[in-house]
């Protein structure tokens, strides 16, 4: 693509990881004698109402097949125990692609998510009704609540209606467990080696090419909101943009690593980054690396205003991911190159985690690509009824500004609040006025 006219431009890196082995003081039990029915869940003896970073295997748990979300008194639980954690994941049946309403009555602290979007979220121990909605797809959808029980007398209760309707309990026959050994698609092995990463050619800067990153120092780039200032996990390793990662509690759940604590993002010197420079229509290419169950993101729309929080509430998403062992890889629509929680890729592409991908995304006019390793892998425009409908039953459905084609933005890199990844920010450039973004 030749040069053309230049909006702002954000590209970000979401990253995420968990591990550990849940062996020791370990036991399992299933509730129910049907076996796909019901969903599974580990609970840690944590003593409180939150647990430290630190392994696993030296905290009391058990492994436990739960029926359902109507848990009501100790014995549904863990009995005998309180002040425990417990992690829980399956899949809920949907009889109707509908926007339902939920309700949720709970004695503790929760956080409850659908398809790993946020549906209750009770930051304080204590006991509470809600309700909120969301648009759901017919069929089974990934659920998963993280539960603190904080002293009080556990209770879980989550209903639902169609919008108007009257709530009813969730049924357990609607539970089942997650099949971990069919619900991720294959890995394609694609060589996407680049050549002199972090150099242009004499034909790409006679196009109009720009470097964003010399693979040498992270000049060029910010912390969101924050210009002038990066946080001290972004590094340079073996001319790589490296996002160090940080500390969490680590453990795994239906074969997928998973963390669990409070994070400072500002504070670690983990927060996103963005270019210096802000773009329109352009042309980005970027290799990407990441570590095992790494979860990140390239943000290519991002807007940067005090009010906003994240490059998230702004800019569309190309996700970067461990397919095989982050949770998100047993979401549709939510797996590496796909336009993030909106549209699957056509087809598999990405490579086997440890490898180089080649990630390119154009946008021109409001139409916009992702090419993986070569392969144009989503295709769409923000400006058809079409798009607007998606946006619409979407999480982004009151971002006002998400998407749009407004204002020049930005590129950045946006980490995450999972232990020891390290996001390698590929070769990128922007075909345009202004600095191209090369990360390897």
């Amino acid at each position: 693509m030749k040069s053309v006219s230049v909006n702002k431009l954000t590209i970000v890196f979401i990253v995420s990881l968990a591990m550990v082995s849940c062996k020791k003081n370990n036991q399992e039990i299933v509730d129910g004698s049907n076996e796909n029915q019901g969903f599974n869940s580990i609970f840690f003896n944590a003593g409180s109402t939150s647990i430290k970073g630190g392994n696993a295997d030296s905290v009391e748990q058990i492994r436990k097949r739960l029926p359902g979300l109507n848990l009501n008194g100790p014995d549904a639980f863990w009995p005998d125990h309180k002040n425990f954690f417990t992690h829980a994941m399956g899949n809920i049946n949907f009889p109707t692609a509908e926007r339902y309403l939920f309700r949720l009555s709970c004695s503790g602290k929760i956080l409850v998510r659908l398809n790993n979007v946020d549906l209750f979220n009770f930051s304080t121990p204590h006991d509470t009704t809600a309700e909120t909605s969301q648009f759901v797809n017919e069929g089974k959808n990934i659920f998963e609540f993280e539960y603190y029980d904080g002293g009080l007398a556990p209770k879980i209760v989550l209903e639902r209606s169609i919008e108007g309707g009257q709530f009813e309990v969730v049924p357990n026959e609607a539970y089942s467990a997650i099949d971990i050994t069919g619900s991720t698609p294959a890995v394609a092995v694609v060589d996407s080696a680049m050549t002199k990463p972090n150099v242009l050619t004499q034909q790409e800067m006679k196009e109009g090419w720009k470097l964003l990153f010399d693979g040498k120092t992270t000049s060029g780039w910010h912390r969101y909101n924050a210009p002038g200032v990066i946080g001290s996990k972004w590094v340079i390793e073996n001319d790589a943009l490296t996002f160090k990662g940080r500390e969490r509690f680590r453990y795994k759940l239906e074969g997928r690593i998973m963390e669990i604590g409070a994070t400072d993002p500002i504070g670690d010197g983990g927060k996103d980054i963005v270019t210096d420079k802000a773009f329109g229509d352009f042309e980005l290419k970027l290799d990407w690396k990441i570590s095992e169950g790494g979860n990140s993101g390239i943000f290519y729309s991002v807007i940067e205003d005090a009010k906003y929080v994240d490059p998230w509430n702004t800019s569309p998403e190309m996700q970067v991911l461990d397919n095989l062992v982050n949770k998100d890889g047993l979401i549709v629509k939510h797996r590496a190159g796909d336009l993030y929680d909106l549209i699957a890729c056509k087809e598999v592409t990405v490579n086997t985690q440890g490898q180089w991908n080649q990630a390119r995304v154009v946008k021109n006019k409001g139409i916009v690509e992702h090419w993986l390793n070569g392969v144009k892998v989503v295709e769409y425009n923000i400006n058809t009824p079409e798009w607007s409908e998606m946006i619409k039953k979407s999480k982004f459905s009151k971002l006002i500004d998400f998407a749009t084609a407004k204002e020049r933005r930005h590129p950045a890199a946006q980490t995450g609040s999972r232990k020891s990844l390290r996001e390698r920010c590929g070769h990128g450039r922007f075909n345009g006025p202004g600095a191209e973004y090369s990360a390897r």
